[in-house]
């Protein structure tokens, strides 16, 4: 009888120490790391990226599954080995169970072989490099940005279609970012008609734009396409104005050139410039006001494209948390449970493709001032695009990539 009570007692207490344990597991944080650029000349996007994340745990009490959610943040520098060191620490010391944010390609590419080998999920959601969601994509690599030529696709097709151009100037940073965002609407565009009669690629941080814009025939094409951001973009946008061009070849672009974080530093001389995104804070839906009203409260400026793919971001890890209850132990269920994340974005519709990038509407953009405020007006809108616009992506990745063909498309 002793014997049998003391077995009942050691059970007893056996049962206690788990349930204190499981309680513990329960109340435990899931530590999510945000890296991003910090400090340097990409500081305000890290900042956007940040708010985006903050925005959305602060509108969901921060915890989901019954879990606390934990954000650590550090600056890449926009470098890719600092990128990959802050990252290592994030995982290896802080026992992070996501990384997320990312703004620049080459970080991006430079934590791919790491993340994979660590099996931790990454949700990128600012660098847009194709390669990351395409060749080199894995399992647990999630982008809820655009791809580089995502929205440059439909945009080069509207150009022929709805513009009316036939003959295109393009001109661009001379790296990935640039080759492939011109790249995507040189495609369609070439494809539909279309011609491009000349590319030019200066040097990101070109200090001055005049000889570029000097050679420009203005007989020989009847639109410039042309992709810059931030600095880069407000500079071109002046300058181009500056030189005469503003009002004899309209300006095409990507949203980099006139992003909500840029548009107003451009004055008039971005008024008429057409570009193509899957978001600007000037759509019009009951989500994105919902959104925008509460990213103006909260931070006392317009949300961009950045905050938005950020806010997002975050929303498609708790929503994975979510589903589980909690219990993310198993790195498989949990990277499963991201890819079925499917909910209305301020962007509209978001889901990810076979390949974890995100399938949603692509909008066409025209820059006009409205009670005495620049913004990014919609004009047209293409609806659950994907990274491979209308190829299978079989044949899309069989096809010669935007970098190698950067000096293909004047013939």
């Amino acid at each position: 009888m002793m014997k049998s009570k003391a077995a009942r007692s050691v059970v007893a207490m056996a049962a206690a120490l788990f349930g204190t344990a499981a309680v513990a597991q329960a109340q435990d944080s899931i530590k999510i790391g945000i890296v991003g650029p910090n400090s340097g000349p990409y500081t305000i996007i890290g900042e956007e990226v940040r708010n985006g994340f903050d925005l959305y745990l602060s509108e969901i009490g921060g915890t989901a599954g019954g879990r606390k959610l934990e954000l650590i943040y550090e600056d890449t520098q926009a470098k890719p080995d600092v990128g990959l060191t802050k990252v290592k620490k994030l995982v290896e010391k802080d026992g992070v169970s996501f990384v997320g944010g990312v703004v620049s390609s080459s970080v991006a590419y430079a934590l791919r072989d790491y993340i994979v080998s660590q099996k931790v999920p990454l949700v990128v959601t600012v660098a847009s490099a194709d390669g990351l969601t395409q060749q080199g994509a894995a399992p647990n690599i999630f982008r809820t940005n655009s791809s580089g030529s995502q929205v440059s696709h439909p945009l080069g097709q509207w150009l022929y279609e709805k513009g009316g151009y036939r003959k295109m100037v393009m001109i661009a940073p001379n790296y990935a970012m640039g080759y492939e965002q011109t790249g995507g609407f040189a495609r369609t565009f070439v494809e539909a008609g279309g011609k491009i009669v000349k590319t030019l690629y200066p040097p990101m941080g070109a200090p001055d734009f005049g000889p570029f814009l000097t050679s420009f025939d203005t007989s020989s094409a009847d639109a410039v396409g042309a992709v810059f951001a931030g600095s880069d973009a407000i500079k071109f946008v002046k300058q181009y104005s500056e030189y005469g061009l503003k009002g004899k070849l309209p300006l095409v672009s990507t949203i980099l050139l006139t992003d909500d974080l840029i548009l107003q530093q451009e004055g008039d001389a971005a008024i008429g410039i057409t570009s193509a995104s899957h978001y600007a804070s000037a759509l019009e839906s009951a989500a994105n006001k919902k959104f925008v009203d509460a990213y103006r409260a909260k931070y006392k400026r317009d949300p961009t494209l950045y905050s938005e793919a950020s806010y997002v971001g975050a929303r498609v890890i708790a929503e994975a948390v979510n589903a589980l209850k909690g219990d993310i132990k198993n790195v498989d269920q949990l990277t499963a449970a991201m890819k079925k994340v499917s909910f209305e974005a301020p962007r509209g519709q978001f889901r990810f493709d076979e390949y974890n990038s995100p399938i949603h509407n692509v909008y066409v953009f025209k820059v006009e001032k409205v009670n005495g405020k620049l913004i990014n007006k919609p004009v047209a809108e293409y609806k659950d695009v994907s990274q491979f616009w209308k190829w299978s992506p079989k044949d899309y990745m069989a096809m010669p990539n935007y970098s190698d063909a950067a000096n293909s498309w004047v013939k």
